[in-house]
Formats: C-alpha cells, structure tokens, sequence
C-alpha cells in the first residue's frame, strides 16, 4: 500500500520527469508521451512495494537525498539535500535536453520482524534486515522495467520503452541511497548483470 507521503512524493517525481520528457519540445504534447512517467514510475515502485514484503521489510518511497559527501562520519550536511528535486532539471536544462538524469526516488525500509522469523535461513532464523534484503528488492524493480521496455517495444510504444531503459540506468548509479546502491552492495552480481543489460538496451534505444 502506497502512503500518503508516499504518494506525494511520487506525484512530484512525476511532474519532474513529464518536464524532463517534453523539455525542450514543450509544443510536442502528446497523451502516449505524457503516461510515459506515470507509466515508468508506478511500474519500478509497485513491483518494489508487490516484492518487498517477501524479503520481510517494508519500503517507502521518497525523493532521492543526498547527504553523505565524504567518507568520514562528519562529513555530511546536517540534514538531507533534495538531490532528486534540483539535479535533474539542472542538468536537463543545461544541457539544453540532451541529458536526461532521472534519480529522482528513493525508497526507506524497515523490518517486518513478525514474519521474518517464522522464515529459516539453513538451520537458523534471521531476525535482522541484511543487505541482500533492499538489494533484491530493487533489484525486482530494474527487471520490471526491463520488462516493460521489452513489451513496449513488441507493441511499438517506442516512447515508453525509450523512457523505461533511461529510468532504469540513471538509477543503477551506485551513489547516495538510489536503488543502484542498494543493488550494488548488496548483490553485486545483479548489479553487475543489470548493469550490462541496461548498457546494451540504451546503446540500441539510442542507435
């Protein structure tokens, strides 16, 4: 289920990404590019939150922070920056729409201990959140969207199958706490295949 907050700051990851899709052919408006966001969004966070609760942990969404800028422990800002609200539409506009960043979410988890017990690992029982836990969590949302790209390309929804591959690697990004980080310490093998299969797709959207 989707939380109130949640939701807001999902709507908002929206209307950045409809401004990074139409900016700068803002005339061009079309309803098949328009659901594009709607469409990209809602696939990786509903998988992620349909998934979640089989590693035993429950997620929520949030717009990508950043706060951690060195590695020792003073250094980072005292309270988190809006990385994914500013970033994005920066680079988009200097870059006059040739860079489309889109690390604009993050999601928070935390433990569902109740069910977490009732499950063996081997001969014992975990009772604490690891990191393969967030890994396959977002891990799940990047085939999702491999996913929907594939489908969208048998059925000629070029845009979205485009829209679907860029979301994808601009996350995979192992920094700060986007789903690529998660993925890239916890399973470094999935980060490592997704990571290849992103490459290759976006060589091919963009040839």
């Amino acid at each position: 289920m989707i939380e109130k907050k949640e939701f807001i700051w999902i709507i908002i990851a929206i209307i950045i990404f409809e401004f990074i899709v139409f900016f700068p052919n803002s005339n061009t408006i079309s309803i098949k590019l328009l659901l594009v966001p709607i469409i990209v969004i809602f696939a990786s966070v509903l998988t992620k939150k349909y998934f979640s609760k089989y590693y035993n942990i429950k997620i929520e969404h949030k717009i990508f922070e950043f706060q951690q800028y060195g590695w020792q422990k003073k250094a980072h800002y005292k309270k988190p920056f809006p990385l994914g609200l500013i970033l994005p539409l920066i680079v988009t506009v200097i870059s006059y729409g040739f860079l489309k960043p889109l690390t604009l979410l993050q999601f928070e988890m935390k433990n569902i201990p109740e069910t977490r017990i009732l499950k063996k690992r081997g001969h014992y029982r975990k009772t604490e959140i690891n990191e393969s836990d967030p890994a396959m969590t977002a891990a799940l949302g990047f085939y999702a969207l491999f996913l929907l790209a594939i489908i969208s390309a048998i059925f000629s929804y070029n845009e979205l199958a485009r829209f679907s591959i860029f979301y994808g690697f601009w996350n995979l990004i192992p920094l700060g706490n986007l789903d690529g980080n998660k993925v890239f310490f916890g399973s470094f093998f999935n980060w490592a295949i997704l990571t290849i299969i992103f490459i290759i797709s976006l060589i091919i959207v963009l040839v």
